[in-house]
């Protein structure tokens, strides 16, 4: 079973559209992520990042910030 601490520093990603509709992955804490030709892209590169059970939809549009 993960500790707290463990948790909190494994990566989490959200999948969803940006406001121009393309698809997205973002890192919840803003370590990685990407644009991708479609959802089921996204899906398998954030399941392969970060493991199945840490992977949520956005219902509102993301942003990737590139800095």
């Amino acid at each position: 079973m993960p500790t707290a601490a463990a948790s909190a520093t494994r990566p989490h990603f959200k999948i969803g559209r940006d406001r121009e509709g393309h698809w997205i992955a973002v890192e919840t804490h803003g370590r990685g992520g990407g644009y991708f030709r479609s959802r089921d892209d996204a899906l398998h590169y954030a399941r392969a990042e970060a493991g199945a059970d840490a992977v949520s939809f956005s219902a509102r549009p993301l942003a990737l910030r590139l800095s």
